[in-house]
């Protein structure tokens, strides 16, 4: 299969590296026969959208291009795709055309952009990182097989050898995250930031010095070690006996940001907030440790933070290994394209491809796993 992506950024290599190393790495594999990039952010940027779309036409006509990805399409500032799309699907190799979805979006504040929803409604697959309430908007809209891929881990930048959590760390919990206040109560950053700031509130009065508190916009907290570079986060993790999760901003089916798999691929182990569905792709009290309100939170660090340092250095070290064998991005390219591939296959033979079975959606005690297929047409 020859793939043509669109990365989202400026340069595919450099600002999508976990991404642009899978598909390369999946192409020396076999599983593509070529994988041709473009960064769409960066053409537009220099010559604006008219020549991203026909950078993408050359280049998808070039190589006949059996597939072509619009990666997380869904920026404000992109303009109606619709021409430019209609384009790429009339050339003479009839690629089959799907996008991603990667941030969280909410139900009536910070909506999927009309860019996703557009290039979605256009696209023959849309994978999403979330489903729930946003696979229902999307179908509502007019979108056709919507299929859950969620967040993963880059493989580029989090998969060095973890460094121990020396047996008496600087911290007990660690929490990553910055405050972004907004005076606009119509804003999602608004009732975002009011969360997270009641959130480290109570993480300080429960652990005082014993929480340590990365990011920017928390000047003036007692707890607070500055801010932390995106690619150094396992640094301040290493300082902890426990990382924490926070307060997710958006509640959508199994949705979770890649910053989950980047902390637990620390080591270190991670206690989270339960958002429904979460529990069937990472299992919770051993890839990670999950809360429903903080009570719950705290208890489940009191329980870990009473284990010998070994025993929870241990699990912590099990997660890691769960994550980078089965939850990088690598995997989550290979992911896509078994299913690209099915409905390609499935139309050149006049037939609809049957809806994809999951390999990471897991059966978790007794509580069906919601819908990870949405809208499905083949």
């Amino acid at each position: 299969m020859r793939l043509l992506v669109l990365y989202q950024g400026r340069d595919a290599a450099t600002d999508q590296p976990g991404y642009f190393h899978g598909y390369e790495r999946l192409a020396s594999e076999g599983m593509l026969e070529a994988h041709a990039t473009l960064a769409y952010h960066g053409i537009a940027a220099a010559r604006g959208w008219p020549a991203v779309w026909q950078e993408a036409e050359s280049a998808a006509r070039a190589m006949e291009a059996d597939a072509i990805c619009l990666q997380f399409f869904h920026g404000d500032s992109i303009p109606d795709p619709t021409a430019g799309i209609q384009r790429l699907r009339a050339l003479p190799s009839k690629p089959l055309l799907f996008t991603t979805l990667g941030d969280g979006y909410g139900r009536i504040l910070k909506r999927v952009p009309a860019s996703f929803r557009r290039a979605s409604a256009l696209a023959d697959v849309s994978f999403l990182s979330g489903m729930g309430y946003v696979a229902r908007q999307l179908a509502a809209s007019g979108s056709r097989n919507l299929v859950l891929i969620p967040n993963g881990c880059c493989q580029v930048r989090f998969a060095a050898p973890a460094s121990a959590t020396p047996d008496r760390p600087d911290f007990d919990v660690a929490f990553i995250g910055s405050l972004v206040r907004s005076s606009n109560p119509l804003s999602p950053y608004f009732w975002a930031s009011r969360s997270r700031a009641r959130f480290v509130d109570a993480c300080e009065r429960r652990y005082g010095s014993r929480f340590g508190l990365f990011g920017n916009g928390w000047q003036g907290r007692k707890c607070w070690q500055g801010p932390m570079p995106f690619t150094e986060q396992h640094r301040a993790y290493h300082r902890s006996a426990l990382a924490l999760g926070g307060i997710p901003h958006f509640s959508h089916d199994y949705y979770t940001s890649d910053r989950v798999f980047f902390a637990i691929a620390s080591g270190v182990p991670f206690v989270d907030s339960w958002v429904r569905g979460v529990e069937h792709i990472l299992e919770p009290d051993h890839d990670w440790w999950l809360a429903r309100g903080l009570p719950d939170m705290f208890d489940i660090c009191d329980r870990l933070l009473a284990m010998p340092a070994a025993e929870r250095q241990a699990l912590g070290d099990a997660a890691r290994r769960t994550i980078l064998a089965r939850h990088t991005q690598y995997h989550r390219c290979a992911q896509m394209m078994e299913v690209v591939r099915s409905v390609r296959d499935a139309r050149r033979k006049g037939r609809l491809a049957p809806p994809p079975v999951l390999p990471f959606v897991r059966t978790h005690g007794t509580t069906p796993a919601p819908p990870a297929v949405v809208a499905w047409q083949g």
